[in-house]
């Protein structure tokens, strides 16, 4: 079994990626929670669809992987 080998920096990037994209969604799930704008409300589900996503990219990056080789 071979490790695949990630840096810290790219680790503490992706964390620190996870972090805005987490307060960003917040952010977003609020306003969408408050918002009587049915177009607006559609419009802010699609991006915290898009968010959510991008999250779990770096979510991916920040964890250490082990690859059988």
């Amino acid at each position: 079994m071979q490790s695949l080998s990630i840096s810290a920096a790219i680790i503490n990037s992706a964390s620190l990626h996870m972090s805005v994209l987490d307060e960003f969604i917040a952010v977003v799930r609020r306003k969408a929670a408050e918002t009587e704008n049915g177009f607006a409300r559609e419009s802010l589900s699609e991006l915290l669809s898009s968010l959510t996503e991008q999250r779990a990219l770096y979510e991916g990056l920040a964890a250490p992987v082990a690859v059988a080789a």
